[in-house]
């Protein structure tokens, strides 16, 4: 099967061959690959997710912790699951003599396709202790009907 970021990847080795040659130095790469070979924004960090099938759902868990629920996306399909999130930080002290300033930014990104088609307008998430929680129902498979032709 041909990947479908294999023309993406030439490309921006291409345009990394060029940068360097006109400024002698690497650039930044927008994608990385993640552990399954699929695509990622470059610099964010994968969670690591279990997924656990039952007769009635998909049931997935993430850990990352250091976020509010409000900075947490999700976004289910019937077959896939997306979880990305992005986190900004600042923290200022003045105290006689000095100034404590201090800034972390981060984000996450997994996309993972699911073990059985499941219902996204009936999914739920639970955000805990840094445990993000996503129960989805499955659907049932249609089965297959074979058709005539006139």
């Amino acid at each position: 099967m041909v990947d479908q970021w294999d023309d993406f990847r030439r490309f921006e080795e291409m345009m990394n061959r060029m940068f360097e040659e006109v400024w002698g130095r690497p650039r930044r790469p927008l994608l990385s690959s993640g552990e399954k070979g699929e695509m990622i924004p470059a610099g964010s960090r994968q969670p690591f997710v279990d997924v656990i099938e039952t007769d009635k759902e998909v049931i997935a868990t993430a850990e990352m912790p250091g976020l509010e629920k409000q900075d947490i996306k999700i976004n289910v399909a019937e077959d896939r699951l997306e979880i990305s999130a992005e986190t900004k930080h600042e923290e200022k002290k003045e105290e006689k003599g000095y100034v404590y300033r201090e800034r972390r930014s981060g984000s996450y990104y997994r996309a993972i396709t699911l073990p059985s088609p499941v219902d996204p307008d009936n999914s739920k998430a639970s955000y805990k202790n840094g445990i993000l929680e996503i129960k989805m129902p499955k659907t049932e498979i249609k089965k297959k009907k074979p058709l005539k032709i006139e």
